[in-house]
């Protein structure tokens, strides 16, 4: 079995373990999610060359600094946006990347301030609102999956481990592991790696993975789907 191979099992065993992914829209704070975790994405109409099963197009993760405090319902709750599809892509680099290529395959919708800065007044707000929304209905349509994934926050922790190996894995440095489609977004995307990649990262999509990594993945579904308990810390 190659590594992508077992990947993507380790996946189907993640996702029967917890009752099915979420749909991205229908997230709410009310459900049981992890204090911290690592997020897998699937887009609509994206799916696997070996399987043709569901492709993941981002791999994500939350409180990698030693002082963060985020919760993965926050990191993911900022990626979705309010429920009135609204949203602030200044506080989710997946927002801007999304928008960046719906702005890209639709020019009538770009504004000039997206991505610019850190805040916004009130009329650059209302400049991105239409973009905000388009963003929000996209990324609404995506489901997700998670890993419990609860040692401490920082560098070192087993969430950052396997966030920067998964994404090489999959990444594939010079051919990603499972093409995205003809029709996939990202190809818009202004950012080079996103295109190559076919994922919605920037960073480690050029990170030379160990296949040990699959090792403690598959150590997280037991403990994600509670047949294993958590360690006392990062493996």
């Amino acid at each position: 079995m190659s590594d992508i191979e077992r990947f993507y099992a380790a996946i189907r065993r993640l996702e029967r373990g917890v009752g099915g992914r979420r749909l991205m829209s229908e997230c709410t704070g009310r459900q049981l999610w992890p204090v911290r975790g690592v997020y897998f994405f699937f887009e609509p109409g994206e799916l696997t060359t070996h399987t043709k099963e569901p492709r993941i197009v981002r791999v994500g993760t939350h409180a990698v600094a030693r002082t963060s405090k985020t919760t993965l319902w926050q990191r993911l709750r900022a990626h979705r946006g309010t429920c009135n599809y609204r949203g602030n892509h200044r506080g989710s680099i997946f927002r801007l990347h999304v928008g960046a290529a719906i702005a890209a395959r639709e020019p009538s919708v770009a504004v000039a301030s997206w991505g610019v800065g850190q805040t916004a007044d009130a009329s650059m707000r209302q400049a991105e609102e239409e973009l905000e929304r388009l963003v929000s209905t996209h990324m609404g349509a995506m489901s997700l999956l998670w890993l419990a994934v609860q040692d401490q926050p920082g560098p070192s922790s087993d969430r950052a481990y396997l966030e920067r190996n998964l994404i090489g894995m999959l990444a594939g440095r010079d051919r990603p592991a499972s093409p995205p489609s003809q029709g996939w977004l990202g190809h818009f995307s202004p950012d080079k790696r996103i295109r190559l990649s076919g994922l919605w990262n920037l960073d480690f999509v050029d990170y030379t993975y160990s296949s040990d990594c699959l090792d403690v993945l598959e150590e997280y579904v037991l403990i994600t789907t509670g047949g294993l308990p958590q360690p006392p810390g990062s493996m």
